[in-house]
């Protein structure tokens, strides 16, 4: 779900556009104050992430991407035969994943085990991607994660990407 093309969003679900509308720019502006706080954390002026990414904004528009994706996990009757998604780091910046309050299935790769990460009714999974690896010099790690296939449940997630602008040249700034 991208701003530029909502006519591409589904039309026939009452409210979808109102309410995702609503969501995405409220996790718009969590996303710009993690990298306020990582600013922070990194001993850079406030704003430095968020100046790298819009680069070649003209007149203070945004030019980073930020999409949402939706996805929908079913049953899936022979777990054990299948990759739900595979394991992968984000290319882009910062990702902040609503999970599924019932259904567990992501996992994250730690000292070279898979740890389950437990779904926690209301709460927002932050992660860093590839570009803020690189920016940070590597002081923030991009997490390899991965979501298993579940014999029962249809698991949901909401994941939403702030990443750089297509013109932004990401390097350490550290």
């Amino acid at each position: 779900l991208l701003d530029h093309n909502q006519n591409e969003w589904p039309s026939n679900t009452s409210g979808l556009k109102e309410t995702m509308g609503e969501y995405r720019e409220e996790v718009r502006k969590l996303a710009s104050k993690m990298m306020e706080v990582m600013d922070e954390n990194l001993g850079l002026p406030k704003g430095y992430i968020k100046k790298a990414f819009n680069e070649g904004m003209e007149d203070g528009e945004e030019t980073a991407f930020f999409g949402t994706k939706v996805s929908h996990y079913p049953p899936c009757p022979h777990p054990e035969l299948v990759n739900g998604l595979r394991a992968h780091t984000d290319a882009g910046g910062v990702v902040l994943l609503f999970q599924d309050d019932e259904y567990d299935g992501l996992q994250v790769l730690k000292d070279g085990e898979w740890i389950d990460v437990q779904p926690l009714p209301n709460a927002i999974v932050i992660n860093t991607g590839d570009q803020i690896e690189v920016l940070s010099n590597g002081r923030y790690k991009s997490a390899w994660h991965r979501v298993l296939a579940r014999e029962e449940g249809n698991r949901r997630s909401i994941a939403s990407f702030y990443n750089p602008s297509y013109k932004a040249a990401i390097g350490p700034a550290v």
